[in-house]
């Protein structure tokens, strides 16, 4: 697939406009496990559903956030990959540096959430409704590390509970922390487990780390809310792939351990089916892919295909995006079998890709 030339910023130039060819090989197959529960009994299930941009309708557009360099701003493409400009349009002064956009949360009114991860202004920021060139006019500081949420420090990615609730994980404190709905009249408020305003050290915390309690959290990274109810969570510096009932913060059981099939899970990502549970590891750079049913797993796309630190993770109706960070890539298979395409979706980007999701959708 080639990449159309058209006037765009000046960011959005560093793309190149015409792909190489991947040195993708055939994939392999990973043999199918079962990985037997931690947990004996399984908890009451929560009314959270996923909500982290699978989508099962047709993406009209990508959005892009890149990890490190001077890209402060969403990258956007159409669904042949050009580049259509960037997203996020001006903040005030009082919002302060917006640096290191990570997670992206599309919500049920097609605004926009996006992390700016930058340790000394660290916020969660919320865009409007596209206007007729594509660009999200600021709406508000929906979150922000202070005082009352201390916790916020450095958070990679973002997740919404059927409730409305919005979930973060934070890398440097490696906890997971939960604050009131954009809906709602605290929006952004930390909250506890039954929706309560939650103050303190531990304001918002439903996962703690492994440094206040035995069973937390090493390094957090991904996070989504699965049909059941429960969050998953990747742990990468346990190598592992858990999952919580935030009614009670408890580990309910393990999905993927390090010792069978998992290295450095990042970011996690179910099927538009909800049947499966897709995991990007940027060591392994593989894709694998957890049946829930029967808690199997295979390694749906392999190192072979030519991932070098995996990273995003994106479908559409029968495709799957996989962000290649050292590459500076975003690869494309096909969903049901892993299969590459023999070429990039897109390349020579000017960072490492971050985050990878529909920007909108068809009706």
């Amino acid at each position: 697939m080639h990449l159309r030339s058209s006037v765009i910023l000046s960011l959005c130039t560093l793309l190149s406009c015409t792909p190489s060819i991947a040195s993708a090989q055939d994939v392999e197959k990973g043999k199918h496990h079962k990985h037997h529960d931690d947990a004996t009994t399984t908890p009451a299930k929560t009314a959270a559903t996923s909500t982290n941009g699978t989508t099962s309708a047709t993406p009209s557009c990508w959005y892009m956030t890149l990890h490190g360099g001077n890209a402060d701003t969403i990258l956007q493409f159409d669904t042949a990959g050009n580049p259509l400009g960037t997203v996020l349009g001006a903040t005030p002064s009082s919002v302060g540096k917006v640096h290191g956009l990570r997670g992206m949360l599309r919500l049920a009114d097609d605004t926009l959430l996006v992390i700016a991860a930058w340790n000394q202004n660290t916020q969660i920021l919320h865009f409007g409704v596209p206007d007729a060139n594509g660009t999200r006019p600021f709406l508000s500081v929906f979150a922000k590390q202070d005082a009352n949420n201390p916790l916020m420090i450095h958070p990679y990615c973002i997740a919404q509970a059927s409730d409305g609730s919005i979930y973060a994980s934070n890398q440097d404190s490696n906890t997971i922390t939960r604050y009131a709905a954009p809906s709602s009249p605290n929006a952004g408020a930390p909250i506890d487990s039954a929706g309560n305003p939650s103050t303190g050290a531990q304001a918002g915390m439903i996962v703690p780390s492994n440094k206040t309690d035995a069973n937390g959290l090493h390094q957090v990274r991904g996070i989504a809310f699965g049909p059941d109810g429960l969050l998953y969570v990747a742990d990468r510096g346990d190598g592992q792939v858990s999952r919580w009932n935030v009614s009670t913060g408890t580990r309910v059981d393990t999905l993927l351990k390090k010792k069978d099939a998992d290295k450095t899970p990042i970011q996690l990502l179910f099927t538009p089916d909800g049947k499966s549970l897709l995991v990007s590891d940027n060591k392994l750079n593989c894709v694998l892919q957890v049946t829930l049913a029967d808690q199997s797993w295979k390694i749906l796309v392999p190192a072979s295909a030519g991932i070098d630190a995996a990273s995003a993770l994106a479908v559409d109706l029968n495709s799957l995006y996989v962000g290649s960070r050292k590459g500076k890539e975003i690869l494309r298979f096909n969903l049901a079998d892993g299969t590459p395409e023999s070429a990039p979706f897109l390349q020579n980007l000017p960072d490492n890709p971050e985050f990878f999701i529909p920007g909108r959708v068809s009706p």
